[in-house]
């Protein structure tokens, strides 16, 4: 008996000629066939959620005045007044759900789109619309809701100020000797030190001035 030593061959032709020639074709072993690789893509959960798609929860005045049809600084300007969102849609004809559902409907076709190109997974695209309709629903209905993040979330920042006054008079010295002091580099603690004062009771003499800058903080519009 001859031994075959011919080269292997690969792919359905050369399978359906190895076993019986090119009828062969029909009964052939499709085990070879590129058409019967499966690829699964799986969403690469290491990277945050929030990455994967932008559901703009830190836009929503933004969002939601491309809605009702005014400017960003209108809005603004109407959120300032204290009025909500939904506020001012009414004012322009759009109830308060017609509003919801035209702010969520973009964002919810952005999340399916991300869910069909595998970049989050079912259960993540759920989550999402939920977090998305609560926020939005918050949101709208809020009195003079301001978004998180841009020009607003800066006026937030508190600055305070303490007059060179207030701090020579806890120190015990006057404002001459106390710019005498700064400009030889020393600092309020390094003088309080040299009078015997305690740091605790330089706090406790500047709490009233700080208080006025708290207390315009916390009125601040």
């Amino acid at each position: 008996m001859k031994k075959w030593t011919g080269k292997v061959m690969a792919g359905t032709v050369a399978a359906a000629v190895l076993f019986g020639g090119i009828g062969g074709l029909a009964t052939a072993p499709k085990a070879f066939a590129d058409d019967d690789i499966t690829y699964t893509v799986v969403p690469d959960t290491s990277t945050s959620l929030y990455k994967r798609v932008d559901v703009g929860l830190n836009s929503i005045v933004a969002q939601a005045s491309s809605v009702v049809g005014i400017s960003v600084d209108d809005l603004k300007d109407e959120l300032q007044k204290g009025k909500s969102i939904a506020e001012v849609a009414n004012l322009y004809g759009l109830s308060q759900s017609d509003l919801l559902g035209k702010m969520k409907s973009p964002i919810f076709e952005r999340i399916d789109n991300a869910l069909n190109q595998k970049r989050i997974t079912e259960e993540e695209a759920a989550q999402l619309k939920k977090e998305v309709t609560e926020k939005f629903s918050e949101a709208i209905n809020q009195s003079g809701y301001q978004d998180t993040s841009g020009k607003y979330s800066k006026k937030l920042k508190l600055k305070t100020h303490v007059g060179e006054g207030s701090v020579a008079k806890v120190l015990g010295i006057t404002k001459n000797e106390l710019d005498a002091a700064f400009s030889s580099g020393k600092t309020i603690a390094d003088i309080a030190k040299e009078k015997g004062i305690s740091e605790e009771k330089v706090i406790a003499g500047l709490k009233d001035e700080l208080n006025a800058s708290l207390k315009a903080f916390i009125h601040k519009k």
